[in-house]
């Protein structure tokens, strides 16, 4: 099921049912961790938006930026939110009832209000103590001496509710522990995941301790080694990588894998020592491949950062190893170490981040087309959807500074559903001008493609519309179809229902077979760029020219892109592919630049 971002205005200053603690910059408190409990057991990804310790709730609500307003008290009440509310904490203060709760605003979805509503009536007074007792244990320093005479603003009923069910919530707690140690657990590696590290930072680092410890990420490319081997043979691999660290750790040190696609390692050593045991350790994990008979390469890099005595947020250590990792990677190094450029780089791509949203609401992203020409007649015959972003301060930003940034973000399905409207729109303008023998292909990531709600989602931005819908075709990846099958076969099925064509993109890359395409609603193949880029050897030829005739005989569209040369152009002539595209013929250009063009040369 998709993840659903739900964005919450926090009240800082009503410890300790909700309060900002500057010390992790994070909001603390019962409702921020009944919150958290709500979002690891739904879809629904919680995150406050004011970070700071200034209460702005009314201005939030006032321009619908967030969903949910928290920390409300009484009768409390702002714009553009709902009447009914959901009460977490009722008591009594100055001899009056008081209640503790939270708002909806009009923009949160539908189905969140049920949801959280059908989560708060499960969730036991006792569970409520509980978090209080782990609030009052856990007190900031400015708070304690407020702490001591009272408990704020809960009564004497309240703190005789604490005494009286605090060895229930210690009972309680024993029965979860088992529990709360199988979800501390990776299932692929058996190792610790993200709660795990976090709780073991916790337990060893310290003010003194954490400048000698290094946090090393190991980013393994599992997208592509899928679309090479398989989902089983790429678990093999995970648990392989996980044995080979292992070894290189020590009692002082903490090992997690805590993404899909990255392992963690907090580690007490020194920066100058890090090459003497990471290099022999890639090499072990390289070795995967070799040691199995399996032709292709594991890639695996890593980055190293060095921690500081002033860092508070392990998310914020993450990231920085991570994106170390990412740029080793990137340049084909087998390490980077993360140093304060880099952090500083860091900083202003997490700034860029923070842009994302005001961009779709300003609509900065704009639509730009690559032409796809005729492989013969070089006539131009459709186009494939780009998104560049317009912004306001950094100017004019090709995908590769964003698209990243929306997949980590979990904002790439907004971007993949706006980018279609945007085609929808384009191919509405046409219609309108009575062109109808051009084509829009739309790119879409496998997470989008895969989700169940992707076809009703789809439907209902197409349905705005009145082109033709043969003018309108999807691509997908192989890795799409090996991860998803099962879905993602129902969604294309359901699409070329609507009418809408489907082309397999990177074609030739992984292992999907012709055989397998039968199977599949597919209308066209897009070759792998890799193939083309050896179109000009006898091996590279007899391959592609294999590819094409087999297509043929299957009914599907053959077309090649990222074409550079005539020397490419005059191959693909010869296996008689039917589409090509390429800054041979056409860059992506603007879409009011796209329309004049094809109004010039399509009748």
């Amino acid at each position: 099921m998709e993840e659903i971002i739900i964005f919450v205005a926090g009240n800082p200053n009503m410890y300790p049912i909700e309060y900002y603690d500057a010390d992790t910059e994070t909001y603390q408190g019962v409702i921020p961790e009944l919150l958290d409990q709500f979002s690891k057991q739904s879809n629904y990804k919680i995150k406050y938006y004011n970070k700071n310790n200034k209460d702005q709730r009314k201005q939030l609500a006032a321009n619908r930026q967030v969903d949910l307003i928290s920390g409300c008290v009484g009768d409390e009440s702002f714009e553009h939110t709902e009447n009914d509310s959901i009460v977490v904490f009722e008591t009594v203060k100055n001899g009056k009832p008081i209640s503790y709760r939270l708002l909806l605003s009009d923009v949160a979805p539908k189905s969140f209000k049920e949801d959280l509503q059908n989560y708060f009536s499960g969730v036991t007074q006792e569970v409520k103590t509980g978090i209080l007792i782990d609030v009052k244990e856990h007190t900031p320093i400015k708070y304690r001496t407020l702490i001591q005479t009272s408990l704020i603003s809960l009564s004497l009923a309240v703190l005789i509710l604490i005494t009286a069910v605090i060895l229930l919530v210690r009972k309680y707690r024993r029965k979860l522990k088992i529990y709360e140690q199988d979800k501390e657990t990776d299932d692929i590696t058996g190792i610790g995941n993200t709660k795990y590290l976090a709780r073991y930072y916790n337990l060893l680092l310290n003010d003194k301790n954490r400048i000698l410890y290094n946090m090393i990420c190991f980013y393994v490319d599992t997208d592509r080694m899928e679309r090479v081997s398989s989902h089983q043979e790429t678990n093999e691999f995970l648990k392989y990588t996980a044995i080979v660290l292992q070894d290189y750790m020590s009692e002082t040190d903490i090992l997690a894998r805590v993404s899909d696609v990255g392992f963690i390692i907090l580690k007490l050593s020194e920066v100058k020592n890090i090459n003497e045991w990471i290099v022999p350790a890639l090499k072990r994990i390289r070795s995967f491949s070799e040691n199995n008979g399996k032709s292709y390469s594991c890639d695996i890099s890593a980055g190293v950062y060095p921690l500081k005595s002033d860092d508070r947020d392990i998310n914020e250590m993450i990231f920085n190893s991570w994106q170390s990792a990412m740029s080793a990677y990137h340049d084909k190094l087998d390490y980077k170490i993360c140093s304060d450029e880099m952090v500083n780089n860091f900083i202003e791509e997490r700034n860029l981040q923070a842009d994302i949203s005001r961009g779709f609401e300003n609509e900065e992203f704009l639509l730009y087309i690559q032409f796809y020409v005729d492989a013969h007649t070089y006539q131009i015959v459709g186009g494939e959807a780009l998104s560049r972003w317009q912004h306001p301060e950094k100017g004019f930003l090709t995908p590769e500074r964003f698209v990243p940034l929306m997949e980590r973000e979990d904002m790439i399905s907004r971007m993949d559903y706006y980018s279609l409207e945007k085609a929808c729109v384009f191919l509405d303008k046409l219609s309108q001008r009575g062109v109808e023998n051009f084509f829009i292909s739309c790119n879409f990531s496998r997470k989008t493609f895969s989700s169940a709600e992707f076809v009703k989602n789809c439907k209902e931005i197409i349905d705005k519309h009145k082109f033709n819908r043969k003018m309108l075709a999807f691509e997908i990846t192989e890795s799409v179809y090996v991860r998803n099958i099962s879905q993602v076969h129902k969604n294309a099925n359901a699409l070329k229902e609507l009418g809408i064509s489907i082309l397999l993109d990177d074609f030739g890359e992984g292992f999907t077979s012709f055989f397998d395409l039968q199977e599949y609603p597919v209308d066209g193949l897009k070759l792998d760029k890799n193939l083309i880029d050896n179109i000009n050897t006898e091996k590279g030829k007899t391959i592609l020219d294999s590819m094409a005739r087999i297509g043929h005989e299957l009914g599907l569209t053959i077309m090649a892109e990222g074409i550079e040369s005539d020397e490419q152009i005059v191959e693909l002539q010869k296996i008689n592919c039917d589409i090509i595209q390429g800054f041979r013929f056409h860059y992506p250009i603007p879409e009011w630049e796209a329309q004049a063009e094809i109004l010039k040369h399509i009748k």
